[in-house]
Parts: structure tokens; sequence; C-alpha cells
């Protein structure tokens, strides 16, 4: 995907590293080098670079630059997605997220409308013990002086979509930052203040060091 960067963490990159040659790689250690290769080759920089060219093309008005970075060991493939103020911008959510890869796009309010940009996505993804799961990820920064919020939510397969108006009740008692586990995978999710924030989200699985 265009709008995704960085190259995947698989057992390919593996091994090209000293400590994985000849060795059974695993979901853990595949983990463990999506997290130390988080800025390889600027990535991180390259997603946010990215989603603030889209926002220079939108234009003025509310909206969200969201990032997400994937380190699951795994690939995370979106499910669905829920807009309750505005929609994605020029680029659309990603399919799929490679381990390693930081995915990025823009969430845009209403042309012409006195409102903002609140909505959420689910991807699905493995946790550290191979069970699938549904990562949600959801934003809001209103129209005005209202409070942004980041909110996250793990769960099984297939429930968010028939959740959506938990999710948004407990998007609106969220803060800027929200964290979300499981005994296996984890999520954290953080905002900032201002019309069109930075969202980002990391998505992760446990591992030794």
């Amino acid at each position: 995907m265009a709008n995704c960067f960085g190259d995947i963490v698989d057992n390919y990159k593996l091994d090209t590293m000293p400590r994985y040659v000849g060795k059974t790689k695993t979901r853990e250690d595949r983990a463990r080098e999506a997290s130390y290769l988080n800025n390889e080759n600027e990535k991180s920089k390259k997603a946010k670079d990215y989603v603030n060219m889209l926002k220079d093309w939108y234009g003025n008005g509310a909206s969200t630059l969201c990032v997400i970075y994937n380190q699951t060991g795994g690939t995370l493939r979106y499910v669905d997605d829920k807009d309750w103020l505005g929609y994605p911008g020029p680029t659309p959510y990603p399919t799929e997220i490679g381990n390693g890869q930081w995915a990025s796009f823009l969430h845009v309010h209403k042309t012409g409308a006195a409102s903002g940009s609140m909505a959420a996505v689910v991807y699905r993804g493995k946790d550290g013990g191979g069970t699938e799961r549904d990562f949600a990820m959801a934003w809001s920064t209103p129209w005005g002086a209202s409070k942004n919020r980041a909110y996250c939510e793990i769960g099984s397969v297939g429930s968010f979509q028939s959740q959506w108006d938990k999710l948004y009740t407990n998007l609106n008692k969220a803060g800027y930052t929200t964290n979300a586990s499981s005994t296996r995978s984890s999520i954290s999710a953080a905002t900032a203040k201002g019309s069109s924030p930075d969202f980002k989200a990391y998505v992760k699985i446990p591992y030794s060091a």
C-alpha cells in the first residue's frame, strides 16, 4: 500500500540478522525486532511527512493526522471503520499493515459543515498466543473548543461491528491517551490539542528482551 512505510519485519528480514541465522523464528521474535526498528530508515518520519502532505493538500478545517505502528509479529488486516463525524481523506485506510510498518492516513471534517473528525477503524491480527483479535482505534477532534480524545480497545473477532454505540460512548469518556491490554496483546493510542492533531497508535504483543 502507498500509505504504509518501512520494510516488513518477517522471517526473511530476521535471516539478515546474525542473532537469528539458522534458528527457528517466532512471532515474538518478529515483534521484538519491529519494536527495535520502529524508525529504521526514518520510516516513522516518512509516515508523518506523508500525512502532513495530505493535510497540506486538504487545506484548513478540523482533521486528524493518523499513524499506526504494527509490532504484533504478523500482518494487521483492515476489517471495518465507523465515521461519526467526517470521513477518510484522499487515501483509504490500508487494507494491510505489515509487521514493522507504519500506516499513515488523514481523517477530515465534512466540507462546508461546522463539524469535526470523529471515527474508528478496526484491524485484525493475532496476539502473542496466535489467537485472532480485533483491534479498534478511535479518535475525536471536535469542532470548536471541545477536548480532543483518543481511545483503543481489543476484542474478539467480529465483536466491534455490533458495538459501535458502546465504542462511541467510551471514546467520549476518554482523554488524550488510552491504553488497552489483554493477556497477549496491547494497544496504546494518543492524540494532542488543536484543530488538526496527530493521532498515534501502537498495536503490540509482549516479547522478552
